[in-house]
Order: structure tokens, then C-alpha cells, then sequence
């Protein structure tokens, strides 16, 4: 995840040469509460403040410094579980809390699910159809401009699928195939509002 945000910063010419720093942190026993994404606006601030308040006890770690922000990583058994809760990450509370396949097949794509889950606690939002996944035209686009328009070689970072056509998409399989587009760099400040 480290270098990943180390090569988009630089497409967009920070001079920070760490821009995330991450540092792992011992397990965590005790589970969140649950994310309901069906829920009314009332019960998901609620969840939020608990959510919050769970983050803020689980995370402190005697002889380690707190960090700014956290994101729990919640590992689930494939031959279990055919799908995985939705993973979240709120800008609120600087925190994130990712399902991910407890499988080496599946470290790449649980590392594309971090970064997403990271770059929405720093103020990006999704750039997918919430009911469908499809990636939206053009912010949700790795390459916007690229001709012909299909199939994107890359998926945007808040998308986290790449457009095989207008009716297709799949999802990331790493970091390395991808990017940070400019919406999403200005909504982090990256850049200046295009």
C-alpha cells in the first residue's frame, strides 16, 4: 500500500516522499459493530458514533504512539464466506474498517480495498454506481481520454474496477494496475480542483 501512494503522489509532484506512512499495530480481539448499509440516515450516525468510540478503545496500544488514522482489517475464511461485508471508511474519526479473504491468493486484491478504504478518510469519494459497482464516466475512469474508450488498461483507486466496455467491468487485481485520477487527488489536496 506504501508504494502505491509513494508513485501516485509523485504523478502529481508532492515533494513528500512518504505521503502515508503505515505502520502495523498488534490484533484486535474484539469485533466493530456492524455496518448495515440498508440502514436509515439515524441508525448509520449511530453506528458511526459507535464505530467511532470502538476504534478509539480498540486502538490504543500501550508504548505506541496513536496514530492519525486507523484502519482495521477484518479477515475472513474464503471456504466460509462467498462474500464479505461492505468495508467502509469515514473521514470522521480518520478511520476504516476492511473485509478482506484471509487467503495469499487474495492479498493484492485486500490491498486495493485498503488503499479505497484509506482514501476515503482523507476526504475522497467513490467513483462507482453504488447499486451496480460500475465505474462512473468520467471520474470512475482511469484513462477518460483514452481512444478507443474500452477496455480501460487501469481502474481508478475510488472506483476500484476497471471498464472492460459501457456494460462490463472487473475488479482491480492489484495496486499496480491502479491510479489516482485527478478528481480524487483534489478532493485529498493533491492538486487544485480541476
Amino acid at each position: 500500500v506504501r508504494g502505491f501512494f509513494e508513485r501516485e503522489a509523485e504523478q502529481y509532484g508532492l515533494a513528500q516522499k512518504e505521503p502515508v506512512r503505515v505502520d502495523l499495530y498488534d490484533r484486535v480481539d474484539d469485533l466493530p459493530p456492524a455496518y448495515d448499509p440498508s440502514s436509515n440516515v439515524l441508525s448509520r450516525m449511530l453506528w458511526s458514533l459507535r464505530l467511532r468510540w470502538w476504534a478509539w478503545s480498540a486502538g490504543e496500544q500501550e508504548g505506541r504512539v496513536p496514530p492519525d488514522i486507523r484502519v482495521f482489517v477484518l479477515f475472513h475464511d474464503p471456504t466460509l464466506t462467498r462474500q464479505v461485508p461492505h468495508s467502509v471508511g469515514l473521514q470522521k474519526g480518520l478511520l476504516g474498517v476492511v473485509h478482506a479473504f484471509a487467503h495469499r491468493d487474495m492479498i493484492a486484491q485486500n490491498n486495493v480495498v485498503i488503499a479505497h478504504e484509506l482514501m476515503h478518510t482523507l476526504g475522497a469519494t467513490d467513483k462507482y454506481d453504488p447499486e451496480s459497482g460500475q465505474p462512473l464516466f468520467p471520474d470512475g475512469y482511469a484513462d477518460p481520454e483514452q481512444d478507443p474508450l474500452h477496455p480501460q488498461e487501469q481502474a481508478e483507486v475510488m472506483a476500484g474496477r476497471r471498464a472492460l466496455s459501457n456494460s462490463e467491468w472487473e475488479m482491480a487485481p492489484s495496486l499496480r494496475s491502479v491510479v489516482v485520477g485527478s478528481l480524487t487527488a483534489a478532493e485529498i489536496n493533491w492538486m487544485e480542483r480541476p
